[in-house]
């Protein structure tokens, strides 16, 4: 018994001074490295957690007050991974130009997201990363994106969206003149409740969905509803599953408190409904009948004879998934919450409403918006804009990293560095913006009239990897805004508790749920 005893605290021994000598080895090494290196300064960090604990629920807030002790270039710690932390816009413009800079980094969430390889258009990088975009943005063109044809897909949208409004209003009143003919029935008040998220992502999505696989949804589908909600809420609820990107064991050790099964629920979900629809694509396909940009992708594989290629065979198949996948989700989520934000923003600042609403009605009256009309429309121009700025839609933007070792600045940036560019300090840095904390669109109006315009803005990221759906973007807010408020002035719900500005926490910074009165205004 006392040799079994001796035995195991002469192997607790070894084992602790292996762990002392590989500790001290690991100091000494990262001294020698940082005697050669120069990194950018940055506070302590914990071992194997990194600064990870020190994040606060709003991780943004934190970086912009350690841009403040350190400057606008700063390493810490996530987990194993270095990262630097760029909090100041030029550096964030200067950095996102390079190549050096265009790499996606290899986390295991995003893994998962896309089926384990890093296809498609958001998280592949270097030749898959170019071959995609250069297809998707020529094929889309060619189908319509940017063109007047997109317009008018957007404008069938706006036209439903604004007839379901009314029909619920239409249904109101009907259900009023009944209680004033037959009193002993309980009058509701008057004035319909309207949740705009879930009409706002069918119409969003629908524009860009007629022409990437011919389809559109009707605005109460119910299984396409439930969809979104997964993607909208299921996937960003970063406050559980954000650790996961940088510290991925802990779904071996806090499956339910990293809602891993939901993350991964969603993600099989959305997989499962768009292999139903490329299923059903091959099963109709026709070579030289291209009806839309799936079959124009599949053709691509059927031609790519290139066995490097992210086209080639089942490889291709994958890319195609998953670049649907961030077709759906950017036109589905992030243009609707925008718009969300937008008429949270309107029903709280309501002389803002009041002066669009009168620019629309002096350039439009009641004639349909054109994107013509824009140039015409400085102060809505100026709203959808202050808008883009007060919401921060993607506060810390979508991680980059460094593709080869770089000098920046004067600092070494290893190979495969995570880099996080804080774009949410760049549009609220006091030392940039006036009163940034208020929602004031005259800022970005000159005192010529014409617009304004401000290097620190930039809502759809900037440099080699800006948002590729950019320009689509901009068209479906200014034409849904305009329309939407051509038609309806939106109010308060009186029913329910009054809507915050503060935002429910993820990867996108959505508002908290809310509905609103939509007032027909002819």
């Amino acid at each position: 018994m006392l040799e079994a005893v001796y035995s195991f605290h002469s192997h607790l021994c070894l084992i602790l001074c292996l762990l002392i000598v590989l500790t001290y080895w690991r100091f000494a090494d990262s001294k020698r490295r940082k005697a050669v290196l120069k990194y950018p300064p940055g506070p302590w960090n914990l071992p194997i957690f990194g600064y990870m604990p020190f994040l606060s629920i709003n991780p943004y807030k934190q970086l912009e007050k350690l841009g403040k002790a350190y400057g606008s270039i700063f390493t810490i710690f996530l987990g194993k991974y270095r990262v630097i932390v760029l909090n100041d816009h030029n550096v964030i413009r200067d950095a996102y130009k390079e190549d050096a800079f265009s790499g996606r980094p290899d986390l295991n969430m995003l893994e998962v997201r896309n089926g384990g390889i890093r296809k498609g258009l958001v998280c592949s990088q270097g030749r898959v990363w170019m071959e995609q975009r250069k297809f998707t943005l020529r094929r889309l063109k060619d189908l319509g994106l940017g063109k007047h044809a997109m317009e008018g897909l957007i404008r069938e949208e706006l036209n439903e969206l604004v007839d379901g409004i009314r029909y619920l209003n239409l249904h109101q009143i009907s259900y009023f003149i009944l209680n004033e003919m037959f009193p002993v029935w309980t009058r509701k008040q008057a004035g319909t409740p309207v949740n705009l998220l879930t009409r706002l992502q069918l119409a969003v999505l629908n524009a860009l969905w007629k022409i990437t696989c011919g389809e559109r949804y009707n605005h109460d589908d119910n299984r396409l509803l439930n969809i979104l909600k997964k993607t909208g809420a299921d996937l960003a609820d970063t406050q559980y599953t954000g650790p996961l990107l940088f510290l991925p064991w802990l779904v071996h050790i806090a499956p339910m408190l990293t809602r891993w099964k939901t993350f991964v629920s969603s993600i099989t979900t959305v997989h499962q409904f768009l292999k139903r629809i490329i299923e059903a694509h091959k099963n109709s396909f026709r070579e030289n009948t291209m009806r839309d940009f799936i079959d124009d992708y599949l053709e691509e594989i059927a031609n790519t004879k290139d066995r490097n290629s992210s086209f080639y065979g089942s490889t291709g198949e994958h890319s195609l998934l998953i670049t649907l996948l961030d077709l759906f989700m950017a036109g589905g989520d992030t243009t609707s919450t925008t718009l969300y934000w937008a008429f949270l923003y309107m029903i709280l600042y309501q002389n803002v409403q009041k002066k669009v609403q009168n620019e629309i009605d002096n350039v439009l009256g009641r004639f349909p918006p054109s994107l013509e009309h824009r140039k015409r429309m400085p102060y809505t121009e100026a709203t959808i804009k202050e808008i883009l700025r007060k919401s921060s839609l993607v506060p810390l933007g979508l991680f980059h990293s460094t593709t080869d070792h770089t000098n920046f600045f004067g600092y070494d940036i290893p190979k495969d560095t995570v880099i996080i560019a804080n774009l949410h300090n760049c549009h609220n840095n006091r030392n940039y913006w006036t009163d940034p904390e208020n929602f004031r669109p005259e800022r970005f109006i000159g005192d010529d009239g014409n617009p304004k315009k401000y290097n620190a803005f930039m809502p759809f990221s900037t440099g080699k990897r800006v948002c590729p759906g950019e320009s689509l973007a901009r068209d479906e807010l200014f034409l849904f805004f305009v329309g939407l408020l051509q038609h309806f002035t939106f109010t308060v719900d009186p029913s329910n508790s009054a809507p915050t500005e503060k935002p429910k926490i993820g990867i996108v910074l959505s508002p908290k749920p809310f509905t609103v009165i939509a007032t027909e205004r002819f």
